[in-house]
């Protein structure tokens, strides 16, 4: 299996259980207009439905698996996904007490993590 395709398998595995059923509804989505284009060139260039069958049935394929893989009962009940963290939460950092602890304004410029040219 070559890196690229590993890198992507990964990136798929850390998706949040939202995100892979976007995925799922744009990939279906996908699937249905090409499905009318297939069946649309095989009557203007036949008149029949032939080959046609066969792209709209391997593709058909791949949505049921990844439908059931998500809703149905291939889905795993304990699907361990990343959780969604607006910010990650630091422990043991207290906050200092402004109203007991009088800083002069030096002291807090002092201790503010950036500078005033980082700023834009």
């Amino acid at each position: 299996m070559s890196r690229r395709r590993k890198s992507k398998k990964h990136a798929y595995e850390q998706k949040t259980l939202q995100e892979k059923k976007l995925d799922f509804r744009r990939h279906s989505r996908t699937y249905l207009v090409m499905c009318g284009f297939f069946i649309l060139l095989n009557l203007v260039t036949t008149g029949t439905i032939g080959w046609a069958i066969w792209p709209i049935m391997g593709w058909g394929i791949g949505i049921t698996l990844q439908a059931l893989s998500l809703y149905g009962p291939l889905a795993d009940p304990e699907d361990i996904h990343p959780t969604e963290q607006s910010s990650p939460r630091r422990e043991g950092t207290p906050l200092p007490d402004l109203e007991n602890e009088s800083l002069e304004l030096r002291e807090l410029e002092a201790k503010r993590p950036y500078r005033d040219e980082d700023l834009v």
